[in-house]
């Protein structure tokens, strides 16, 4: 069986990393960490965020610095595993193949991170957007692993919506995992087979 894994928010708690960021570029949020993540996982967007609460910034300016500063390893510094990742993932290699599917701009960064967190050794493959295409793309490029990937036997998880789509498009088994970017009804609305809390409830279904 092949399993294919999204990054941040789902193998990673890139929660602290995205506050902060958000916090050092709005020098006058007075958000909790509770409270901004309240807005994103119930769908307030950035754009949306900024236009009702701080509407003395300019949208596209704090866009294009955000890009430029979230992958810079000072900020990476901040992730951390989830409770679970490092057991499951030390029980599913055994018998499985991962992968990993991120829209990660800065590869060599990303694998830095991925060494600093101990994950480095457990992928079969890496596949990066690196920011200039969608996962659907890099996932066409990297065509011989679709026949290797594609079938009801390879699970695709995510705590993205988009991702579930792109999972039930390759005739994968979808897992949304709810403790990422997503809450568990919005991601309900994108019908994974399977809606878990934590990633330690996904051996239950291999």
């Amino acid at each position: 069986m092949n399993i294919i894994f999204d990054l941040d928010g789902t193998l990673i708690d890139s929660s602290e990393r995205m506050y902060r960021l958000f916090c050092d570029l709005i020098p006058s949020c007075g958000l909790t960490k509770d409270e901004y993540w309240g807005y994103k996982r119930n769908k307030a967007n950035h754009k949306k965020l900024i236009e009702i609460l701080y509407p003395e910034i300019k949208f596209e300016e704090f866009q294009k610095i955000w890009f430029l500063r979230i992958e810079e390893k000072r900020y990476l510094e901040m992730d951390c595993l989830y409770k679970d990742t490092q057991e499951v993932l030390d029980n599913l290699c055994q018998s499985h193949k991962i992968f990993l599917l991120t829209a990660r701009q800065l590869k060599y960064n990303l694998l830095w991170e991925l060494d600093k967190l101990g994950l480095g050794g457990y992928f079969e493959d890496i596949f990066v957007t690196e920011g200039k295409r969608g996962k659907d793309d890099v996932l066409d490029e990297k065509f011989r692993y679709l026949p290797l990937l594609a079938g009801n036997a390879n699970f695709f998880v995510s705590d993205m919506g988009e991702d579930i789509l792109l999972g039930k498009k390759m005739g994968c088994r979808t897992v949304g995992i709810t403790h990422g970017f997503m809450s568990g009804k919005r991601l309900q609305k994108y019908e994974p087979d399977y809606l878990i809390g934590e990633l330690s409830e996904l051996l239950l279904l291999m």
